[in-house]
């Protein structure tokens, strides 16, 4: 089971903060991964993921563009709150343990990917890998992080791929 979290592609300055939006080369990023992660995932993988998205309109247009290049329904995302650029991590991490099982429980292994901003990203990553207090990963607009965990707690993860939309370029 993987979690893939990532950070929102460039976005267009202005305010509200919540209603700015994805500048067109932030589209461009964004379409960069989801090619990458189409070639990533089998399709009964697709078929298994759900896209968590912050309810920030640059979060949600960077997850149109991931739902069309995987080819994913409108039911295979969801907007949690909770998950905004200043959002504390806690509460992210007590929704990983209760909304991603363990393998070990018997159900079908889903996959989810995070779309979010930094800091959050950057720290729900590292905490997730290297334990709490952690920051390692340093997110560029619409990088992504795969891990790999049987159980969702910091420190237990596993950083699977560590993708730049730069790098595929």
């Amino acid at each position: 089971m993987s979690v893939l979290i990532m950070r929102h592609g460039e976005a267009q300055a202005g305010t509200p903060d919540p209603s700015r939006e994805l500048s067109e080369y932030g589209r461009e990023e964004a379409r960069r991964i989801g090619r990458w992660l189409a070639h990533q995932l089998p399709a009964e993988r697709r078929a298994r993921l759900t896209l968590v998205v912050s309810p920030f309109t640059r979060a949600q247009q960077t997850a149109q563009e991931i739902s069309s290049a995987l080819e994913l329904s409108g039911e295979q995302q969801t907007t949690l709150e909770i998950i905004t650029p200043d959002d504390p991590l806690t509460p992210v991490l007590d929704w990983l343990q209760t909304h991603v099982p363990p393998t070990s429980e018997g159900r079908e292994p889903r996959d989810w990917l995070i779309i979010s901003h930094n800091p959050l990203v950057s720290n729900l990553a590292s905490a997730l890998v290297d334990g709490p207090g952690s920051t390692q990963l340093a997110f560029a607009t619409a990088s992504l992080a795969w891990l790999d965990a049987d159980v969702w707690a910091a420190g237990l993860a596993d950083l699977h791929q560590f993708v730049s939309p730069a790098e595929l370029a």
